[in-house]
């Protein structure tokens, strides 16, 4: 119930935050705690999990539901995407809409390389807002991105059955680390100097390699 309550609160909060194109100035900040942050970006997983879990049981209107929802949830994230992230986002919003038309005809192996897809966009769009939130310091907001990051490329992992390697994973849990002292008054700037940012992008095209998937973002310092 309180995951349910949580969710329509963060997508009306984040829905409100400007375009990244009428905000060259400023970052738009992010105002939600941690909890609903952490409910809002693992939303994908959850209900990724819950349609799989529906299909199963043949439960359709369960499925439909969840998957309508999860493509709420990524029209919300391609509205403000990039240029090079924004269609193919959309893309994957019009897949998922219609398998929600025809669940019956979704057979889960599609699902699952579609969710794959979904997990591997949303991570280099976050690295993105990573990366902006960074270059003007806002510390909260790059550390809360940063897990967001580290989330997603795991799940593109985990859903391309990739198993994630014990580099990887050290790497993952690194980053979480050091995303978690990018929030302290006294380890924020010891934090930046191990240049999270740049090894989240490094680990994103090592994975892309593993996943055999495109990086559509460009590389930055």
């Amino acid at each position: 119930m309180l995951a349910r309550l949580l969710v329509p609160l963060a997508l009306m909060l984040v829905a409100g935050f400007a375009h990244p194109q009428e905000q060259e100035s400023r970052q738009a900040k992010l105002v939600l705690d941690e909890g609903v942050w952490v409910t809002f970006y693992d939303l994908p997983s959850r209900r990724f999990r819950a349609i799989r879990t529906a299909i199963l049981a043949s439960d359709s209107e369960s499925a439909k539901r969840d998957l309508a929802v999860s493509a709420s949830y990524i029209s919300v994230e391609a509205d403000r995407a990039s240029d090079n992230l924004r269609e193919p986002l959309r893309e994957v919003v019009s897949r998922l809409k219609a398998h929600s038309e025809n669940i019956e005809g979704a057979g889960l192996q599609d699902l699952d390389r579609l969710f794959g897809r979904v997990h591997w966009l949303l991570a280099q769009h976050y690295l993105e807002r990573a990366r902006r939130a960074r270059d003007i310091r806002d510390n909260r907001s790059t550390s809360l991105l940063l897990y967001a990051v580290t989330h997603h490329l795991e799940r593109a992992l985990l859903r391309n059955n990739v198993p994630v390697s014990r580099e990887v994973h050290a790497t993952l849990e690194d980053l979480r680390d050091v995303a978690g002292r990018l929030q302290g008054a006294n380890t924020f700037e010891q934090a930046y100097r191990e240049k999270p940012v740049v090894r989240a992008e490094r680990l994103l095209r090592q994975i892309g390699m593993q996943i055999e998937r495109p990086v559509l973002i460009a590389t930055q310092p």
